[in-house]
């Protein structure tokens, strides 16, 4: 199956309930859990849900999270899933590159296999977005494939150059993840006062 990059494809594909198990996970990465106890972060900012896993993760954990997915199909399997003892989170239809619809801040944010889907200008776009939603000091937590749909390298070196306006990398590990070769990013915002633009 070639991999989707419109909201349309991804549409088509969440409508099967074969074809998303191929990127959609049932178990929750440790990484995620281990961010999310070590922030301590009240609220929580996640990129490309999908059909809402790990928003729901960290929900349960009482952090208060927005996720956002440009296919509305997949936002629509998130918010019909019944929860009980925890408060759902804000599930939302949005474009990673373009989230003007948002205001921050928030604490912290996540994105698992969103980013490594996206053209250069798209990535560019997103830190922006990004830097712009978090609050000074947020940390970014980002799963990449070293070799992503996009066909662009994805390297801490590359991952640098696209984040560095707004962030400091503080950490690139290397881990195996669904059979591929990826990283886990740590990104930390600048602190720094005025707007992002």
């Amino acid at each position: 199956m070639t991999a989707p990059n419109k909201s349309s494809d991804f549409n088509l594909v969440y409508r099967s309930s074969i074809k998303h198990w191929v990127w959609s996970d049932v178990r929750i990465p440790q990484q995620l859990k281990n961010f999310i106890a070590e922030t301590g972060s009240q609220s929580m900012l996640e990129l490309g849900c999908g059909v809402g896993r790990f928003a729901d993760y960290a929900a349960k954990q009482g952090v208060k999270i927005t996720a956002v997915d440009f296919s509305s199909v997949a936002i629509e399997k998130a918010q019909r899933r019944m929860r009980h003892g925890y408060t759902a989170p804000q599930f939302q239809v949005g474009d990673v590159t373009c989230l003007d619809h948002l205001q921050g801040p928030f604490d912290a944010s996540f994105d698992i296999g969103c980013f490594h889907c996206l053209d250069l200008p798209g990535q560019r776009n997103y830190a922006r977005e990004v830097a712009r939603l978090l609050r000074p000091g947020g940390i970014h937590l980002l799963w990449a494939m070293d070799t992503p749909p996009s066909d662009l390298p994805m390297t801490p070196d590359a991952i640098n150059a696209v984040f560095s306006p707004y962030f400091t990398l503080v950490s690139s590990v290397k881990k195996r993840r669904r059979f591929a070769s990826s990283h886990w990013y740590r990104l930390i915002k600048i602190e720094r006062s005025g707007k992002v633009t």
